[in-house]
């Protein structure tokens, strides 16, 4: 046998040996245990909840893991916020996964129906969390839950890691408390170590996680003590504090300890949330349908809507908030509205399960037909992009809308300016300018030049910075061909006069809107400076242009704004102008040609149900309300009305306040030679 063959067979015998000694490795498993931390999850998952580790697995785990999420992995809580899962894996294995937050598995925690955000691992995970078994038994390090829409390191953490400090994060829910969350802030406040014993001082100040449950009701911070400075068995005592006017909690004081395990070895905890005063939202959960409706006309007659050509919208926020980039027609959290071309508008009745005076957040959002950006298409829009159908409603200075929930099980978001309905970024109907107009911004860039007023920002240097007005979640620089928010659409100011008043106009051709939000920027050694941000009242400026007359609107050949100083945050929000009622509306829509009584919306309904109908000339109406004996239950309205759509509700209600029972009712219209009945059910 020649010296060449031996070695090729020895060769082979020793490829051979090895493929069966890995195969053994490979046919054995290890133990992973993952270590999770939902004090960053937005609702109020408790320790007697559930986590769920869902995802997929290239050569299987036991217990299985899947996506489903009813049947993944089920971590079991150790304390307070911090759950462990544990499985057994094939080393080698490659597994991608997130986290899942559920009261039980038939109610998911609000946000993204319990589903973590966006995670980037050091394997290539598609935006989840990854992991590659090793060949021994494995613990991973402690992994927060990504409450937020923005992308995250896998094995992130809600505050800075401090070299030689121990980092204590505090989460306090203010749901049941009396405060006013935009005017004042929270604090803990407690003894030593992280304070003084004798008076107890501020610990932290608390940031509101605006996100989270009940519109905002967490707040969160971190305090830091340097190691040297606690002894393991050290209890820390402490109180979360409203500030200002000040109100300390009632309860006995809080505390936990420092073990030996924090000082020397995790160096950082999270203290499981409390509620303020432990008091809770009052009352027992209510199920009821809540009634979102819509109109987009000044959209519509500004041609940046159009139901034919494929727009759609939608509610986001209520059940969480769809996180960019997402999909229109699949993500969950965005609850798709229902045109209702009888009263031509837009609906959603969509149910909740929540406590009376529970805090729902939410915006409008806006799924352009994907032709408006296709240059070849009749129907493009230039200057659009698909991802600019966030609302900015001008009511709110750009920040969510709030709608309280009530006791009632069935309600009704209150519309804008004392319509039954709301409208896209708070634009009235007869926002829309038909004619053109220049449009001339005055800003007095004083503030910007002292750090007295500007302590964050490099100074602004007259004479050498350049300052601009930049179109901020704006309609206004769509409809002039521009983008909602790039350079393109900036507006550069000067001071011809050296007063320190900078000036800046644009030529609006019609039609385009009356609505104007924008920031200021301004140039520097260190690059742009803008002002505002966030996404609170005050993010940005919002001003108004004002037509010359009301009845009928008719707009100016040029409007000057009033005045504004540079500010670094909390930029000014005009109040809105009157521009008449919605009901009276002759501009935006053509007056009906005929007598009208519309199906009740609603229907069936309990206890609340709205009734739609139309005039096409002045007249004396009676809308009354029948069993179905024909006995009279209630007269809703007897009086003069204009022409147009008219809108009423009732609330099950009789003449004498008293709820009617369950059954068909007759609803009839008198109008003139107009009589009308339609039937409508009361289900209780």
């Amino acid at each position: 046998m020649s010296n060449k063959f031996t070695k090729s067979v020895s060769l082979f015998a020793f490829a051979l040996l090895a493929f069966l000694f890995a195969g053994n490795i490979y046919a054995q498993t290890v133990n992973v245990k993952l270590r999770i931390n939902t004090s960053t999850c937005l609702d109020t998952l408790g320790p007697n909840h559930m986590v769920l580790v869902c995802g997929e697995s290239q050569l299987g785990t036991e217990p299985a893991i899947a996506w489903d999420n009813t049947t993944g992995i089920q971590a079991v809580n150790v304390g307070g916020d911090y759950w462990e899962a544990e499985f057994k894996a094939k080393p080698g294995n490659v597994i991608k996964y997130k986290f899942v937050t559920y009261f039980d598995l038939e109610n998911p925690t609000f946000h993204w129906s319990g589903w973590e955000g966006p995670i980037k691992a050091d394997i290539d995970a598609g935006g989840n969390r990854g992991l590659v078994v090793g060949a021994s038994d494995t613990t991973l390090p402690v992994e927060f839950f990504n409450g937020w829409e923005d992308e995250v390191d896998q094995f992130w953490r809600p505050y800075e890691i401090k070299e030689d400090s121990i980092a204590i994060y505090f989460r306090v829910n203010m749901g049941g408390a009396n405060f006013d969350p935009e005017t004042q802030v929270v604090e803990v406040r407690g003894g030593a170590p992280l304070g003084t014993d004798n008076p107890w001082i501020k610990i932290c100040t608390l940031n509101r996680e605006v996100n989270s449950v009940n519109g905002g009701s967490f707040w969160s911070g971190t305090a830091y003590v340097a190691k040297s400075d606690v002894a393991p068995g050290t209890t820390q005592q402490f109180k979360f504090v409203i500030v200002s006017p000040e109100t300390w909690e009632s309860t006995d004081n809080r505390w936990f300890t420092f073990s030996e395990n924090l000082i020397n070895n995790s160096n950082d905890t999270t203290i499981h949330w409390y509620y303020f005063n432990d008091i809770k939202p009052q009352g027992e959960k209510v199920t009821a349908n809540v009634l979102f409706r819509l109109r987009l006309d000044a959209l519509e007659r500004a041609g940046l809507f159009n139901r034919a050509l494929g727009d759609k919208v939608g509610v986001t926020g209520p059940k969480g908030w769809a996180a960019d980039p997402f999909d229109f027609d699949t993500d969950p959290t965005v609850l798709k509205m229902t045109y209702n071309s009888d009263l031509e508008e837009w609906n959603l009745l969509e149910p909740f399960t929540l406590y009376p005076n529970e805090v729902l957040s939410y915006k409008y959002y806006i799924a352009w037909d994907s032709s408006r950006v296709d240059t070849a298409s009749p129907n493009y829009i230039p200057g659009l992009t698909l991802d600019n159908g966030w609302e900015e409603p001008g009511v709110t200075g750009g920040a969510d809308r709030k709608y309280t929930y009530t006791d009632q099980t069935e309600q009704i978001v209150p519309g804008d300016f004392g319509a039954e309905y709301q409208f896209f970024n708070s634009i009235h109907p007869n926002g829309v300018i038909m004619t053109p107009l220049k449009l001339i911004f005055k800003i007095d860039m004083t503030p910007a030049t002292d750090v007295n007023t500007n302590p964050t920002n490099p100074l602004f240097r007259p004479g050498i910075d350049t300052a601009y007005i930049q179109f901020d979640g704006s309609l206004i620089p769509i409809t002039q061909g521009l983008t909602m928010y790039g350079a393109d659409n900036r507006i550069m100011l000067e001071d011809t006069d050296g007063d320190m008043i900078y000036t800046g106009e644009i030529d609006l051709t019609p039609p385009t809107f009356y609505q104007v939000c924008y920031r200021i920027v301004y140039t520097s050694p260190q690059g742009e400076i803008w002002n505002g941000g966030g996404v609170q009242k005050g993010r940005r400026y919002y001003q108004y242009i004002l037509p010359t007359s009301v009845n009928p609107v008719v707009w100016p050949s040029t409007f000057e704004l009033a005045q504004m100083e540079w500010m670094p945050s909390n930029l000014t929000v005009e109040e809105h102008p009157d521009l008449g009622p919605v009901t009276d509306i002759k501009e935006t829509e053509e007056l009906p040609t005929s007598y009208e009584l519309y199906q009740n919306y609603p229907n069936p309904f309990n206890p609340t149900t709205v009734i739609t109908y139309a005039l096409p000339q002045p007249e004396r109406v009676k809308l009354e309300i029948f069993n179905i004996l024909g006995q009279k239950v209630v007269t809703l309205f007897d009086g003069q009305q204009t022409a147009g759509r008219h809108s009423i509700a009732w609330n099950s209600k009789n003449e004498f306040g008293q709820n009617v029972a369950s059954g068909i009712y007759l609803l009839k219209i008198s109008a003139g030679k107009f009589n009308q009945v339609k039937k409508m059910m009361l289900v209780r």
